[in-house]
């Protein structure tokens, strides 16, 4: 080949190199909803289901957060409750009596407690101007700020307590029953929806079922006489099917052990980030095993390996300057982006990468 042509097609050479390489084997894998992922919400008493707010009907699908109110339910009395009986309306009249006696109460509390307050500003005042005068001292100012301060304090746990007292009034005379908010209890998404809005469910009735899909698991079956062979506790990488752009690093688990006889596997399984929902759960991913051992080998770069209409392995050698030779390799396997070679050139021979195809097309007359 001349120098020109040789420039023109932008051939380059790397050297044969014996480094150590990482055994690995891709196999096919499946991604699973981890165990304890899926949540299911059950009613805690006989009720009505009602939306949340306005038009935010719960659907299959949507993703909620840890807290978010999915359901708002509404308790039912049985209607043997809904009459109440004499022992019953005489206790409800003396509980109101005692109400309404124990708001007179603390109304007058909070009374004498503004009058305090204003009693203890006015010696304040009184103290502080003999003390302007010459007339008083400060151990007098000093004890009137202090019974000032006491007077306040007084006065609002007397306004806290009759707040109080009136709420539980309110609540007694308008009858009306609270709402029992129902939550996801914890971030992902509604997997099933199992009752509607509106609808009268029973106690323990389910309601919804709640997935968190971050991380997810990925199940792996492989032949039983390989898992000596499979470095277990190490990391893996897993990618989409025909998605080579990015592999993600996932670690083993401690799953419950799990085997399918019809085809003669046993599964590992391994834990795979999601935060983006990325992968969804049946979905079949390739996965990267790490095995034991490393033997050192000949390695090239895996585009200089070129293959006939046999399948038969080759690569093209610098065998003297301007001069490419066509030599027979054996690949006995290969990773992201090197050949490991059982058989080939001698260690530093320098072989073609690009500009590889090019030479191949030359020799067999199917280059322009």
């Amino acid at each position: 080949m001349t120098a020109k042509a040789e420039q023109r097609l932008q051939v380059s050479t790397v050297p044969i190199q014996r480094q150590s390489v990482p055994r690995t084997r891709t196999v096919g894998g499946e991604i699973a909803i981890p165990d304890g992922a899926s949540v299911v919400v059950t009613a805690p008493v006989t009720g009505k289901l009602l939306t949340p707010a306005k038009d935010a009907t719960p659907l299959a699908g949507q993703s909620v957060t840890a807290g978010q109110t999915v359901f708002q339910l509404r308790p039912l009395l049985s209607p043997e409750r809904e009459v109440p009986t004499a022992a019953e309306r005489v206790a409800m009249a003396n509980a109101k009596a005692s109400l309404v006696s124990s708001q007179i109460t603390a109304d007058g509390d909070v009374k004498q407690s503004q009058a305090q307050v204003e009693a203890a500003q006015i010696a304040l005042a009184r103290a502080q101007r003999l003390f302007a005068d010459k007339a008083g001292s400060q151990r007098d100012v000093d004890d009137a700020v202090a019974r000032l301060d006491i007077a306040r304090q007084t006065l609002k746990a007397a306004q806290a307590r009759k707040e109080l007292l009136d709420k539980l009034t309110l609540e007694a005379e308008t009858g009306t029953i609270t709402d029992i908010p129902v939550q996801a209890p914890c971030d992902g998404i509604l997997r099933t929806v199992s009752s509607s809005v509106g609808q009268t469910v029973s106690i323990a009735a389910p309601l919804f079922a709640v997935v968190s899909l971050d991380p997810v698991w990925v199940r792996v079956p492989v032949y039983p006489g390989q898992r000596n062979e499979i470095e277990t506790v190490r990391n893996a990488l897993v990618q989409g099917l025909g998605d080579a752009s990015e592999q993600v690093n996932v670690t083993p688990v401690a799953a419950p052990p799990s085997a399918d006889p019809l085809a003669a596997t046993i599964d590992l399984f391994y834990a795979l980030p999601n935060p983006n929902g990325r992968f969804r759960p049946g979905e079949r991913v390739e996965v990267t095993l790490p095995l034991t051992g490393e033997t050192e080998s000949l390695v090239v770069p895996r585009a200089a390996i070129l293959r006939d209409i046999h399948g038969v392995a080759w690569v093209y050698a610098n065998s003297a300057e301007h001069t490419f030779e066509r030599r027979r390799v054996e690949v006995h396997y290969t990773t992201k982006d090197l050949a490991v070679l059982s058989r080939g050139p001698e260690i530093g021979t320098k072989v073609v990468v690009d500009g590889a195809a090019e030479l191949f097309g030359a020799e067999f007359g199917a280059a322009k």
